[in-house]
């Protein structure tokens, strides 16, 4: 009987060694794939001209899409709309709260729309070295993905929008 009893230990104590390299194995080979993955679903930026209409600002432009896994951006188009709280651009020093809503369409499968709430910040225009007059500066969330990777459905993160005193505009989103 005492041979079996420590058969059964011996059995038992190398069932819990394998068991216990195997969770080791798991843990260093999920870390390993955490650590080489990149941080950031994608990356939006993007330039163009900006327009005011009653109640809100558009800007349309061109830019590029880098998605994870992907060694190479796509050419996008870029539309976004900044809707400040009282419908008109705060004066420079200024900032209020806005919604703005950035859309990335254009591209064969690359169709959605990030929306957020943050704040729009009138700035000093200081020619030739700054001519941005206004910053919106926010949160977002992938809100609506008609056509493209459905895995950024629900991804958020950090979207800013410039405008300049001569009609340009720049848009840069992204995700955390």
């Amino acid at each position: 009987m005492n041979r079996t009893r420590t058969r059964r230990a011996l059995r038992m104590a190398g069932g819990l060694a394998v068991a216990g390299a195997a969770l080791v194995g798991t843990f260093e080979a999920a870390s390993a794939s955490s650590a080489a993955r990149p941080s950031s679903e994608f990356t939006v930026s993007g330039q163009g001209t900006w327009q005011e209409r009653p109640f809100d600002i558009v800007v349309n432009g061109e830019g590029e899409l880098q998605l994870r896994g992907s060694r190479k951006s796509t050419d996008v188009l870029v539309a976004s709309s900044v809707d400040a709280d009282d419908g008109t651009m705060p004066a420079p020093g200024e900032c209020e709260g806005a919604i703005t809503t950035v859309t990335v369409y254009g591209a064969r499968r690359i169709d959605f729309t990030m929306i957020g709430v943050g704040e729009v910040c009138g700035l000093d225009v200081q020619p030739p070295t700054s001519i941005v007059s206004h910053v919106f500066t926010g949160t977002f969330e992938v809100y609506d993905v008609p056509e493209g990777p459905r895995q950024l459905l629900g991804t958020d993160g950090f979207f800013e929008v410039r405008l300049g005193v001569d009609g340009s505009a720049s848009v840069f989103a992204t995700d955390n």
